[in-house]
């Protein structure tokens, strides 16, 4: 095991070229911008050869050494070559390979990793004192066949879809990112969510380096009055397409505009990927919300490590705050104005 220096980098593109557990997520750019820049490759090398790797953030909170989940970044756990041979000769390797990985970061006392939903093995990390909780997210493979329209979509979708056509709102493709960023805002603020200004600072460039490798498109529910309901992002790499970021205006939350927004995204993804995940959520009103579109629930590993009481107790804080605050609060937010935006606390 070793970080990949700059000339090893190579090595990594071609392991996430054909890994199980690629993703847009593993490309080195997409690390370089999510984390500004702080991001590092393990490898685990057999010889010269180089048959996994792990993106890691190594950060200070509190003055906790930790590794956390970018923002932005679904998935962010290990990625290994195909394996070969018999079932009981791939698992020796597999294990082999996941336990040194988790050796590797063991000097990092506050660990989070969410792994990729190909990767169904998290028992080295078990055996070496890290805690597994199953997440999910909601996926439509074969989306193209599978696409609900017309008669086929939810009657809550559809009913949803005529509320926008009955406010007069309208579709506008590639708007300004930072209008996906405001309308995401008002989502967080009303879920008091405070992810919001960092992912804001590197949305731009986010944007930008994506659009300059075509793969990734917006949409905006607008009114007659040019005021915005709602907007989502949606980005792609070979195999999915993913939800990855927006929301709507709190008073616009009953006017179909992000269901609008969302629902001509999912055609559009159709044309530019095979398959589409929808990112979480672990919320149930999102859940409910993407299983009217068709997504079927699949499981995932978030493994963390949790060993610093300084940071327990902040996180014990602030759920403390956030439920004290949820009291005064509507429980349970429509679907539609949810911002997409994974926890990373």
């Amino acid at each position: 095991m070793r970080t990949l220096t700059r000339e090893e980098y190579p090595l990594w593109d071609k392991l996430i070229a054909i890994s199980p557990q690629r993703s847009l997520f593993a490309q080195r750019w997409w690390i370089d911008i999510v984390t500004r820049g702080g991001g590092q490759l393990l490898g685990c090398f057999d010889g010269d050869r180089l048959v996994a790797g792990l993106p890691i953030w190594p950060c200070s909170t509190l003055g906790v050494k930790r590794l956390r989940q970018p923002p932005l970044t679904p998935y962010w756990g290990p990625v290994l070559l195909p394996l070969e041979g018999k079932y009981v000769t791939r698992l020796s390797t597999e294990i082999d390979i996941l336990r040194a990985l988790a050796l590797a970061i063991t000097p990092w006392r506050d660990v989070m990793i969410a792994c990729h939903p190909t990767l169904g093995n998290w028992l080295p990390f078990y055996w070496n004192g890290y805690v597994e909780t199953t997440r999910y997210t909601y996926r439509i493979e074969q989306l193209a066949q599978n696409l609900p329209t017309g008669k086929s979509l939810h009657r809550s979708i559809r009913c949803a879809l005529n509320r926008a056509e009955s406010n007069g709102l309208q579709l506008r493709d590639m708007v300004d990112p930072m209008i996906v960023a405001d309308m995401s805002r008002h989502s967080m603020a009303r879920q008091d969510l405070v992810s919001s200004e960092e992912i804001r600072a590197f949305w731009p460039e986010l944007s930008r380096a994506a659009q300059e490798r075509n793969c990734i498109m917006n949409a905006a529910a607008v009114d007659d009055d040019d005021n915005v309901h709602a907007a989502y992002a949606i980005v792609w790499d070979d195999r999915y397409a993913y939800d990855l970021y927006g929301g709507g205006v709190p008073a616009y939350r009953e006017s179909g505009g992000g269901t609008l927004a969302l629902a001509y995204l999912l055609e559009k993804a159709a044309t530019v990927a095979p398959s589409f995940d929808f990112e979480g959520s672990m919320i149930e009103s999102i859940g409910r919300f993407f299983r009217q579109f068709g997504g079927e629930l699949t499981s995932y590993h978030f493994i963390t490590r949790a060993q610093s009481r300084r940071l327990n107790s902040a996180r014990a804080w602030q759920r403390w705050v956030a439920e004290h605050r949820k009291q005064g609060n509507e429980t349970s937010p429509p679907a539609e104005a949810a911002a997409k935006v994974p926890a990373n606390t």
